[in-house]
């Protein structure tokens, strides 16, 4: 399976914050690529992707704006990570 391929299974699971939340994931999920150890112009592996919705992706509350939904919900980008892989391996 290439990156593309593992991009589009983690685009067909809900939000993995908004589960955690125990919120309605409101639009589509989205592939968050981790940034963790890489710097600010390199991009991560397409399997280092994070399923996430809009508002816990791009919103001004989600991960690349204030991160509070992270706070709320006690977690890091790399404990989505890991419900992410979950879920994916089990489609």
């Amino acid at each position: 399976m290439n990156g593309r391929d593992y991009m589009g299974l983690v685009k067909s699971i809900p939000c993995v914050l908004c589960s955690l939340l125990g919120q309605k994931q409101q639009g589509p999920t989205y592939a968050h690529h981790i940034r963790e150890g890489q710097g600010t112009a390199m991009r991560a592996s397409d399997f280092l992707t994070v399923a996430l919705c809009w508002k816990c992706h791009q919103s001004e509350i989600g991960i690349h704006g204030n991160k509070s939904l992270l706070k709320v919900a006690k977690t890091t980008e790399l404990e989505l990570l890991a419900l992410t892989v979950q879920k994916v391996h089990r489609l």
